[in-house]
């Protein structure tokens, strides 16, 4: 089974949990997240839990985060594996024995890198995750340090993290958020277009309309584009 820490969280200072609760978009609020965590670096993976080829790194704090993103993918193995899975937050620890034997080359590889901890938290309801947060740790973290649970609870609540340039806001709603992410009506967003490739999205990837609008607003952020041209090229591809 994954390592998941059994240790008690300690509080974010106030600078740390200001920046948690004011973050503007999330990016700001991974940045902070990543700082109460004393992590080395983060990384955001969008993923269709029912066809794993549908994957995307949507944010990477630097290039050895999304390095170990895309080694978990290669192999098919590690803790986003397992966090994709439904099995939770998950964590690796290259010293642990058992790690060693289940996770032989991906736990050699980071060795290799200079990393000794990596772990994933699901976003999204975690029995069916849109995506993971991973964060890598390149020093053995302090005994005083929180716990996985109290970082999965805050991740699995924040489904926005997928498109970083999105505002954060508590109560946010579908279509507010692909207006946020297209530049708003007045910049061509057209919500027919929109509403209709993720019914195709659901169709194709077997996802709920949730997770099917995340992985849109994902793939549009990955290709420097708008929601709504996404979404176009979405269609035409149906269309043959």
């Amino acid at each position: 089974m994954a390592s998941n820490s059994a240790r008690e969280p300690h509080p974010p200072d106030e600078r740390v949990m200001g920046a948690l609760r004011s973050g503007r978009t999330a990016e700001t609020w991974l940045a902070a997240c990543v700082q109460w965590c004393r992590a080395d670096g983060a990384a955001v993976v969008a993923e269709s839990a029912a066809d794993a080829d549908v994957r995307l790194v949507t944010y990477a704090t630097d290039d050895l985060a999304e390095r170990l993103a895309d080694l978990q993918y290669l192999l098919g193995c590690g803790p986003h594996t397992e966090s994709m899975a439904g099995a939770g937050h998950s964590r690796l620890d290259v010293e642990d024995p058992d790690h060693g034997v289940r996770w032989t080359t991906l736990v050699d590889e980071l060795a290799t890198l200079g990393v000794v901890e990596v772990a994933t938290f699901p976003i999204g309801a975690p029995a069916t995750p849109l995506g993971t947060l991973q964060m890598y740790w390149r020093g053995r973290r302090r005994s005083s340090t929180h716990s996985d649970a109290a970082i999965a609870a805050l991740v699995e609540r924040r489904p926005e993290l997928l498109a970083p340039r999105v505002p954060l806001c508590d109560d946010l709603d579908g279509d507010s958020v692909l207006t946020a992410v297209d530049g708003g009506p007045d910049h061509g967003f057209d919500l027919s277009t929109v509403h209709l490739a993720i019914g195709v999205v659901v169709a194709r990837h077997h996802l709920g309309v949730q997770a099917a609008s995340a992985l849109l607003r994902a793939q549009a952020y990955s290709a420097g584009t708008t929601v709504t041209e996404q979404a176009r090229r979405v269609l035409d591809d149906q269309r043959g």
